[in-house]
């Protein structure tokens, strides 16, 4: 009995020994061919006795774009406006000062101090017929042309060139005379006048010379503002066509006689109403009328 007993645990002993080979190789894990993967880490568990308060990332701080302040602002486009209205300000000052220069060579040539053909162009012969004349007439010799010295050339070319001796009242006296004359487009005599033909035939009438037209007439003379007019001073109006189409002789208190085409030879306010909105200038034709400054 107890050799059957030891060949019995033999046997146990034997077969337990020959199944760990297959058991082991049950445990070991397959290996496969495929490229082997990392495996995921996996957060660790959150306690439930304190939650965590997801907090949320800081967004970028946006600069909100620099607002210029309404006074700044402003100041800018004030400065931007006056600077272009000083360009178109010197604009128009170079084109005035050229037309002036012109007319002051014009001028130097009436009077003798220059030959040179007028170009309103500052040259150096121009420069120096200027300070010959300012020497003369006791102004800055400085040969520019400002306006003391326009005026003084304008008015001294005038003097030679203009009507001497007869007076404005005269002028006026005549033009008065005339009255109801009826108007005659073309006209030049008291059977009818126009405008034109009105001023010219009165001046004739004081033994002083006018060209027959409105607009050649507005060409005589120096210019003078309405605060200036003297009585014989020529006023013109742009009434049928641009520029001076109406002529009519100034006669003192704000008042002219000229030609209408609806009454005829007519005193007229500088003050109505339609003439004040056709008001073109004024010229001094007269010598005996004086000197016109600034």
């Amino acid at each position: 009995m107890k050799m059957k007993k030891k060949l019995a645990s033999m046997l146990t002993v034997i077969m337990l020994a020959c199944s760990l080979p297959w058991q082991a190789q049950a445990a070991a894990p397959i290996v496969s061919n495929k490229p082997h993967k990392a495996p995921v880490a996996t957060p660790p568990a959150v306690s439930d006795a304190r939650p965590v308060k997801a907090v949320p990332e800081p967004a970028a701080e946006v600069k909100a774009p620099k607002q210029a302040k309404p006074e700044k602002k402003a100041k800018k486009t004030a400065k931007k406006k006056s600077k272009k209205t000083k360009e178109k300000q010197s604009k128009v000052q170079v084109q005035q000062s050229n037309w002036r220069l012109k007319v002051a060579q014009q001028k130097l040539q009436v009077l003798g101090f220059s030959d040179e053909r007028p170009s309103g162009r500052m040259t150096e012969a121009t420069s120096t017929a200027l300070k010959s004349f300012q020497k003369q007439h006791k102004l800055k010799a400085d040969g520019e042309l400002n306006d003391a010295t326009y005026y003084k050339l304008t008015w001294e070319a005038f003097a030679k060139e203009g009507i001497p001796k007869v007076k404005g009242k005269e002028i006026v006296s005549r033009a008065a005379k005339y009255k109801g004359v009826p108007y005659v487009f073309g006209g030049t005599t008291t059977k009818g006048f126009d405008c034109s033909g009105y001023v010219q035939y009165v001046f004739k009438d004081c033994k002083a010379k006018l060209p027959r037209l409105a607009d050649e007439q507005a060409l005589q003379g120096i210019f003078v503002t309405q605060k200036q007019l003297r009585p014989g001073d020529l006023v013109f109006f742009t009434t049928y066509a641009a520029g001076a189409s109406h002529v009519g002789i100034y006669a003192g208190d704000g008042q002219f006689w000229s030609a209408s085409s609806s009454k005829g030879v007519m005193l007229s306010s500088l003050k109505d109403d339609y003439w004040k909105q056709r008001y073109y200038g004024a010229r001094r034709v007269l010598i005996t009328n004086g000197e016109v400054y600034k």
